[in-house]
């Protein structure tokens, strides 16, 4: 039987497709507030508080009475029962595809805004009454799918679609008078559908009412907008970028940190501000938890990235993968992104100058590890957070120290509730040290017996005997390391070997069917038991990390508690599940050429998936992981793993254009095939590389490699791919203008390709597509027709992809076109378009408009001209695409300009 359960609208359970009638009261309110948190712990003091509306007359009584109304629900769910009894509170235990509030997350995760706003029926939990509940809890749900719907109306606006915005946002904004983004996008829709008087009528409107009504003018963003409109200016921007990850619960305390740094906001000019102190004070609580409070004062967007300049185990992120980080995130197609770490500043700058975001840079090493990553004389506001005292970067610093007596205090109380910090409570936090990490540590060990006094928890503490061995921090507190041996000791011993194990993990970050395989058993319990501990933390829905100081005694604990053979187990099970994964998607979704003959260990358990979306969502979530399995297996002489993860992982290294952050890793697997003997697997991942080199416009890397892979194939007297590396090299030659060098490896490709008996007419087909193009760059469009009148005559017995088709279509306009012939180009382009369009070819498809706009000048229609290459320049301008410069050519060119 499966069970589903809906919040995103009325509350709703359904056990196989049948509705599930929930009692009313009590047990929908218990309900509902277990499913806004699913698969986490629920404490009994904050169901009462729901379930009751507020304080009850007897709260004693209300405890009480609280296990009535869960042995009554879970009566009336029968089968579709998820709730859990837990110490001291309950859980509602789901897994991702039961709950729509998970779908949504993973969905806005995944990038698909427009899928996860579709999952909305109306307000959440509209009919379910609990004064509480929707003012405290549900209106953070209505505030992500804000967010989500935002970002989908973005991508609609920079895809030109404002026409059809406008009744939508109007609606919007009667539902949500003083939500000024959404103010904002109607104006830039009204503007777009050239409404420009609605659209500053639009500023007064709300102008007036947030005056009348709140007594505040409208903010930078709005006003930002109304500028654009009165200089006729307005249009679509590129993404707006929301990169800072979620925010901790129950945040207390720093109150004087957060009025500092709120009062730098309104700042005009670029402002930095850093955050130092020890490792474990809070650092990047503080940070994140003040961002998120501040986010809507950054109409830019907010970017955020780990620097990881203080891990033991993993080497700090370059300025170089930062920036082309932060370039994808602003709209940057990977494939755009400049491979010089200075030209990738430049266009960071550029894009931010006039964007007033915020930046968010942790765990920073020295002032050097930051310095590029700066966006100049942007309006941005930086915040960096170190344990570095980063002098020379002249920002505004401010020094935190351990919280004092009362902020502990008040982070237990958070916790625990009042009646249980007691008079021990002042002997935890000398223990603790004071730092959020250690109270957060012992908070949760405290709330999972709840029956514990606080002074028998100092007792057990008082009593620790054993200490972590130095972590080279040089700056960690004993009473942090005593208060991690001391909550290691408290788990149980599959939780405790868990924890361990991730020390084996290179991370950042990790799910549980990873976990799972890696341990060599279930790990789901053993994750939420980490949770509760707080060794463990859910960052974004699903995948789980640590505190850099956990991890490295993660490390220390598998060092002195596992054998050395144990850890080398774990660490294969671990490469198995990822290749296994990987494998199985290349065998259901992909080119299906390459061969996988591995066994794992029957205890690794590799991940499979309902749709290619989902392995896709799959493969974006693990790259960092992935990456960093190739260096580890590399590192440990593991040549099965360092060729295998790339030469599974290439078709989304090619769908995801990140040729930079796999380049290196390609050739540590090439080199790795070689030394296995997988000669043709070396060769392959030789012309990967060459590939990603050129997408990088590395031309010469990438000619000596596609001309190194030729030579390989050459050898092993493959044929096909040969062919393949020297069409390589044609194309490279191309997009260096040096059409008849271009031409004349075509040629010789084509020829050598009809050498072979063995020949598939696919393979030819191929050849005399590239030798058309060359021959268009080489001026001679009557001889590029001949060959595409062949490849139509050998694709007629084929099946030929959209794409392909429409590639096709627009190279044999172009050739039409420059031959003077116009008849029936226009069709044809438009069919390319719709192909296109089809398969979502972004980049095929701006190439069609150029080709229109040319098309429609050739007819003397120069408005239709006009309204393509426009259209053309939009994509290849948001996309920072060369052939921008000849499009804007184009349109200086025309009459009036």
């Amino acid at each position: 039987m499966t069970a589903e359960y809906r919040v995103l609208g009325p509350l709703e359970v359904l056990l196989d497709g049948a509705v599930v009638p929930v009692p009313a009261g009590r047990c929908r309110v218990l309900l509902a507030m277990l499913l806004l948190r699913p698969n986490k712990f629920v404490s009994v003091d904050d169901l009462v508080e729901r379930v009751w509306d507020g304080s009850p007359v007897d709260a004693a009584r209300a405890k009480r009475s609280l296990h009535m109304v869960v042995r009554r629900l879970r009566v009336a769910l029968g089968d579709a029962d998820c709730v859990r009894t837990l110490a001291g509170g309950y859980q509602a235990s789901v897994e991702p595809e039961q709950l729509d509030l998970l779908r949504f997350r993973s969905l806005v995760r995944s990038g698909d805004f427009g899928g996860a706003v579709a999952l909305w029926r109306g307000p959440v939990l509209g009919d379910v009454s609990s004064d509480v509940l929707h003012r405290q809890d549900v209106p953070l749900v209505t505030e992500e799918w804000l967010g989500a719907l935002e970002r989908r109306i973005d991508a609609d606006l920079a895809s030109g679609r404002g026409p059809e915005l406008v009744a939508e946002l109007r609606a919007l904004t009667k539902r949500h008078p003083f939500r000024e983004p959404l103010w904002a996008r109607l104006m830039l829709a009204l503007a777009e559908s050239g409404q420009q008087a609605e659209a500053l009528a639009a500023y007064q409107q709300i102008r007036t009412l947030l005056v009348r009504e709140l007594g505040i003018d409208p903010g930078e963003e709005l006003r930002a907008v109304h500028q654009q409109v009165l200089s006729g200016s307005a249009r679509a921007r590129g993404p707006v970028p929301q990169l800072l990850p979620t925010a901790m619960p129950r945040f207390v305390g720093r109150s004087a940190q957060l009025r500092e740094l709120t009062g730098l906001v309104s700042g005009r000019g670029p402002v930095v501000a850093t955050i130092t102190g020890t490792a474990g004070v809070g650092k990047t609580m503080l940070a994140v938890h003040w961002a998120h409070g501040v986010a809507g004062r950054f109409p830019g967007g907010q970017l955020h990235v780990n620097l990881r300049g203080f891990d033991r185990h993993r080497e700090p992120m370059t300025p170089g993968e930062v920036l082309s980080r932060f370039l994808e995130a602003l709209g940057v197609t990977a494939e755009r992104i400049p491979a010089d770490v200075e030209e990738q500043g430049a266009m960071y700058r550029e894009l931010v100058a006039d964007r007033r975001m915020l930046v968010v840079l942790d765990n920073a090493r020295d002032a050097d590890h930051v310095r590029p990553l700066l966006p100049g004389a942007s309006p941005s506001m930086v915040l960096i957070t170190s344990r570095d005292r980063l002098e020379g970067l002249g920002a505004r610093q401010l020094v935190l120290d351990v919280l004092h007596r009362d902020e502990a205090r008040a982070l237990l109380v958070s916790r625990l509730g009042e009646a249980r910090v007691d008079a021990a409570a002042d002997e935890l936090v000398a223990w603790c040290g004071g730092l959020p990490l250690a109270l957060a540590i012992v908070a949760a060990r405290a709330a999972e017996t709840p029956d514990l006094p606080l002074s028998a928890l100092v007792a057990e503490l008082a009593d620790e005997r054993t200490r972590l061995d130095s972590l080279d921090t040089g700056d960690a507190a004993t009473s942090v390391r005593t208060v991690f041996q001391w909550s290691y000791q408290q788990l149980s011993p599959a939780a405790a070997r868990t924890f361990r194990l991730i020390g084996v993990h290179p991370g950042p970050d990790v799910g549980v069917p990873a976990l799972t395989s890696l341990v060599g058993a279930p790990a789901e319990e053993d994750v939420r038991e980490l949770v509760r501990a707080n060794l463990l933390v859910e960052h974004v829905p699903g995948r789980f990390t640590c505190h850099d100081l956990l991890r490295v005694y993660a490390a220390d604990r598998a060092a002195a508690d596992e054998t050395a053979e144990s850890r080398a187990e774990a660490e294969v099970r671990m490469f198995d599940h990822y290749v296994h994964t990987l494998a199985w998607i290349d065998r259901e979704y992909n080119w299906g050429e390459r061969r996988f003959d591995g066994f794992p260990d029957p205890r690794v358990s590799s991940e499979t998936f309902p749709d290619q979306a989902a392995s896709v969502a799959w493969f974006d979530a693990e790259r960092a992981v992935l990456r960093a399995l190739v260096a580890l297996a590399d590192q440990r002489g593991l040549d099965g793993y360092t060729w295998q993860l790339p030469w599974f992982g290439a078709p989304y290294i090619d769908r995801f254009a990140i040729w930079r952050d796999w380049i290196a890793q390609l050739g540590r697997g090439s080199h790795a095939a070689a030394r296995a003997g997988e000669r043709r697997v070396a060769a392959k991942l030789l012309f990967l590389q060459a590939l990603g080199y050129a997408r990088l416009a590395q031309y010469e890397r990438s000619m000596e490699l596609f001309e190194s892979s030729r030579r390989a194939f050459e050898e092993l007297g493959v044929i096909a791919e040969q062919v393949r590396a020297q069409s390589g090299v044609a194309w490279v030659l191309g997009l260096l203008e040096r059409p008849r060098e271009a031409l004349e490896v075509a040629r010789n490709a084509l020829e050598l390709q009809r050498s072979d008996p063995a020949a598939d007419p696919d393979r030819i087909a191929l050849a005399l597509h590239q030798v058309a193009n060359a021959l268009l760059e080489a001026g001679e469009p009557a001889e590029a027709l001949d060959h595409l009148a062949e490849w139509e005559a050998i694709n007629r017995a084929l099946e030929v992809s959209p794409i392909s088709l429409g590639v096709t279509a627009v190279t044999r306009s172009k050739a039409l076109l420059a031959l003077g012939k116009t008849t029936g180009v226009v069709e044809t382009l438009h069919n390319a378009l719709g192909w296109f369009e089809q398969m979502g070819g972004g980049e095929d498809r701006a190439a069609a408009q150029d080709v229109l706009g040319d098309a429609h000048r050739s007819l003397g229609d120069l408005t239709e001209a006009r309204r393509w290459w426009t259209k053309a320049l939009e994509f290849f301008e948001l996309h920072q695409h060369p052939d921008a410069d000849k499009v804007r050519a184009k349109l200086a060119a025309l009459p009036g300009n």
